[in-house]
């Protein structure tokens, strides 16, 4: 058992800073610190202050100073060494990374003492489940490693497991309970097939699967994920280069007005053929942007690009006015040089600051940095509008909408998709729109694909809509014919009814069930449910 030891001062016997090791450094520290105690033994038993200041130095250089773990270069050495034992065992030498989920979640909310007190719970929770022979390390930040020397019959496996239940006892923090979750990559082999640094890599690869697939659960390194791994790195290699040589381009998914047919505005959508993988889902590459910090350029460059194209469409076609809508990442929002960087787009495009639109994720919005928020305040007073996408995604959304500088809801395709068939599609749609026309914001229906969920929208009140239906997303030339005729001709009768006028009883009830929660959430009294579902 590993229990937080109380680490002395990480200094040396001179005050000066002890500097961190690597794994042949910590080797050879730890020999050379065997022979000066030994000799320090019979030279100078008597002198305890020079034989404790050693010990101190050895202290600080091996164990992490907040939780009392190994370091970095212990666990490196100790893989090393079993990875090249040669005894004939069956067993094999397994690597857990962990890393715990929304961990800054807690630094920000609680504040870092907070964090630090949770690190070394979680390092003494992890240190009663991990067996004698293993080494748990702080690997560094809310990373922690453990080396599982003689792995047999999934025993890797189990302790992955067991570490995952471990962490569900809740805490008392601050105050608050608190209840943490952790994600788990885990990585195995022979003695002697791989290095230290192999092992861990294929670990970090199963421990980013993991986080991906959903958090709080157990993944392990196979052949398909070195595959995924190896794909991830050409993508990110070559997006670098895509992204010097401009090699990306922008389509366009035009969104109409249900009651004419006519456009409206388009949403600007980055596009990317790699040269050997084809046309490249925006979803892998810009997740990939997303991680290794391409975002920024790839978003500056799409912002330019269509704020460009605009211009050129309005000269075209005077007297067609548009909304471009463009899509941004929190990474972008956290850039000191963002506002100007707008600023001086629309400057040299002269496309006006109303006629752009800047569209962020709901979950995006929906995390406590306050930053992402003040920075889009100062969007919005330059008369930028701001859009959440996926709306209806996340649980926590309504009761932060109104305090978000946010004019237009995008709901969710998810949504969209049972209507009109669905009464709880029906229910959602309609009270998001009875939400959001109460609060003055305006509304686009994502992902509208046939005529029966456009006629279902428009019934409840919805006034525009993008979707296959009217166009997929399509290069800038096939754009400026639909700036001139409509894109869908409505049927004919068709009026705007109120949206909680649903013929279904159910979607009714649901409808004013929904409005009547969301409204005690946010504190308006309940007598205000009648006027925004009227």
């Amino acid at each position: 058992m590993l229990d937080k030891p109380e680490p002395p001062a990480p200094v040396a016997a001179t005050g000066a800073p002890v500097r961190r090791v690597g794994a042949r450094q910590t080797d050879w520290l730890l020999a050379m610190t065997d022979k000066l105690l030994r000799d320090s033994a019979r030279k100078a038993s008597s002198d305890q202050e020079t034989l404790k200041a050693i010990a101190d130095m050895v202290y600080a250089a091996t164990h992490d100073a907040l939780t009392g773990l190994p370091t970095r270069g212990v666990l490196l050495s100790n893989l090393e060494r079993e990875l090249a034992r040669k005894d004939g065992s069956v067993e094999k030498v397994a690597v857990l990374f962990i890393d715990l989920d929304n961990f800054k979640l807690v630094n920000d909310s609680l504040g870092h003492d907070s964090g630090d007190e949770l690190l070394c719970e979680v390092a003494r929770r992890i240190c009663r489940c991990a067996a004698e022979a293993d080494t748990v390390s702080r690997f560094g930040g809310d990373e922690l490693v453990i080396l599982h020397p003689h792995a047999v019959d999934g025993s890797e496996v189990a302790l992955g497991a067991k570490v995952l239940a471990a962490m569900t006892e809740p805490l008392r923090m601050a105050g608050r309970e608190v209840v943490t979750s952790a994600s788990i990559g885990i990585a195995s082999c022979a003695p002697g097939l791989q290095t230290a640094e192999q092992l861990l890599r294929d670990a970090d690869t199963a421990l980013y699967a993991a986080k991906k697939r959903g958090r709080n659960r157990v993944e392990c390194f196979n052949d398909e994920l070195h595959s995924r791994a190896t794909r991830r790195l050409r993508i990110e290699s070559d997006l670098r280069v895509a992204l010097r040589e401009g090699a990306l381009y922008v389509h366009y998914q035009p969104q109409v007005n249900l009651a004419n047919g006519h456009l409206v505005g388009v949403e600007a959508l980055a596009r990317w053929k790699h040269p050997e993988y084809g046309q490249v889902s925006p979803a892998e590459f810009i997740s990939v942007a997303e991680d290794s910090r391409l975002i920024g350029e790839l978003g500056r460059q799409v912002l330019r690009t269509a704020c460009r194209q605009l211009a050129l469409w309005r000269v075209a076609a005077p007297g067609r006015p548009i909304t471009m809508t463009v899509n941004i990442s929190p990474r972008q929002l956290d850039d000191p040089g963002f506002v100007a960087e707008l600023q001086l787009v629309l400057d040299e495009t002269d496309i006006g600051a109303s006629s752009l639109c800047l569209e962020l994720t709901e979950s995006a919005l929906m995390t406590p940095e306050t930053d992402i928020v003040q920075t889009l305040e100062r969007v919005r007073r330059m008369g930028v509008y701001v859009a959440i996408d996926d709306f209806g995604t996340e649980h926590s959304s309504l009761a932060r909408l109104r305090g978000l500088p946010v004019e237009v809801l995008k709901i969710d395709r998810s949504f969209i998709d049972g209507l009109p068939v669905e009464p709880d599609d029906t229910a959602i749609v309609s009270s998001i729109l009875s939400l959001a026309f109460a609060m003055g914001k305006h509304v686009i229906a994502e992902g509208v694909e046939r005529i029966e969920q456009a006629r279902a929208l428009r019934s409840m009140g919805c006034r525009v809509a993008q979707g296959y239906l009217f166009s997929p997303p399509v290069d800038a030339a096939s754009v400026l014919p639909m700036l001139w005729r409509p894109l869908w001709q409505p049927p004919r009768g068709w009026r705007l009814r109120s949206a909680a006028a649903s013929p279904d009883p159910r979607a009714r009830q649901a409808h004013r069930s929904f409005i009547d929660e969301f409204l005690d959430h946010i504190g308006v009294p309940m007598g205000h449910s009648s006027r925004a579902s009227s």
